[in-house]
């Protein structure tokens, strides 16, 4: 490990539990800050059997691969595309991908929810997976939520409600849902591995202000889900106080929930938690990291 790792990395590195190799690497990725991998998602407006104008690498090795993804060569610039402007496919990062993988053990929901949208990648990546019958995308901030009503548009998802309601506010509407999605306001550690400044999201006041926001959130999100229906949980960071006790204090706080076996995701389970939980990291290969929990109401 570096000498000179400071004490707000090595505080990270130690609590998730990892050895001197992997600490080495999670530093290392994060100063570097090249750790980011584009992907794209076709959109409904992809014609049958369309494939993107650019080279993409060969990602057969990876089971948990949505449909409809590609991954660009390095070198690759997809939005430089006539076709990325035509709204025919959506670019993202490949660990917006990853955390979505989960949702190959979802049924095709009539009802779905993106409580926390903004700009709308996980809402584009679950439409590429299953057109539900109803899907409402929805972001409280009213800039980000000009983003995503445009996006929405140009990439011609349909049966889309574009809202802007607090979660609390979506607790009380007593609307339910087959699939909630959060992918939770957090700390964004994994910027730091993509090359973007974020000051103090190594600190444990950015993670714990988080953390207790996100227990929020998902107090509000369990009272939306219909009886069978389920919330998959993501976040870009790698706190476990923003992952996986998160999820542990909704399972202990809320009865009638379950934490979600995802056979694809089995070789990312996480060892912090006695339940099923993923966390990708940068080593991992696949983009600047994550985590995700998939649950399910019972």
């Amino acid at each position: 490990m570096s000498e000179n790792a400071t004490k707000a990395e090595l505080r990270l590195c130690a609590r998730l539990e990892l050895d001197e190799a992997a600490a080495s690497s999670l530093i290392a990725a994060m100063r570097a800050g090249t750790s980011s991998r584009q992907a794209v998602v076709l959109s409904p407006l992809a014609p049958e059997g369309y494939i993107p104008p650019f080279a993409c690498e060969d990602m057969s090795a990876h089971a948990w691969l949505p449909p409809r993804v590609y991954v660009p060569v390095a070198g690759e610039r997809p939005t430089a595309h006539e076709d990325y402007a035509r709204g025919l496919y959506y670019s993202l990062d490949l660990s917006s991908c990853w955390e979505s993988a989960a949702l190959a053990v979802v049924p095709a929901p009539e009802a779905s929810l993106d409580l926390c949208a903004a700009p709308g990648g996980k809402s584009m990546l679950m439409v590429a997976r299953y057109l539900p019958a109803c899907h409402t995308a929805n972001e409280v901030n009213a800039s980000r939520r000009g983003i995503l009503r445009q996006n929405m548009a140009l990439c011609g998802v349909p049966n889309v409600e574009v809202t802007g309601l607090r979660p609390d506010q979506w607790a009380a509407e007593g609307r339910l849902f087959n699939l909630v999605l959060v992918d939770a306001p957090c700390s964004g550690q994994s910027l730091l591995c993509k090359g973007i400044r974020n000051p103090g999201c190594l600190g444990a006041q950015m993670v714990n202000g988080n953390a207790k926001r996100q227990k929020g959130i998902m107090l509000a999100a369990v009272q939306c889900v219909a009886p069978g229906g389920y919330i998959l949980y993501s976040t870009c960071t790698y706190d476990p106080d923003e992952n996986e006790k998160v999820m542990a204090y909704i399972l202990r706080r809320v009865p009638g929930w379950e934490a979600v076996e995802v056979p694809s995701l089995a070789s990312y389970r996480s060892t912090l938690c006695d339940f099923p939980a993923y966390r990708l990291l940068p080593h991992h290969g696949c983009g600047a990291g994550g985590f995700c929990c998939l649950l399910k109401k019972i």
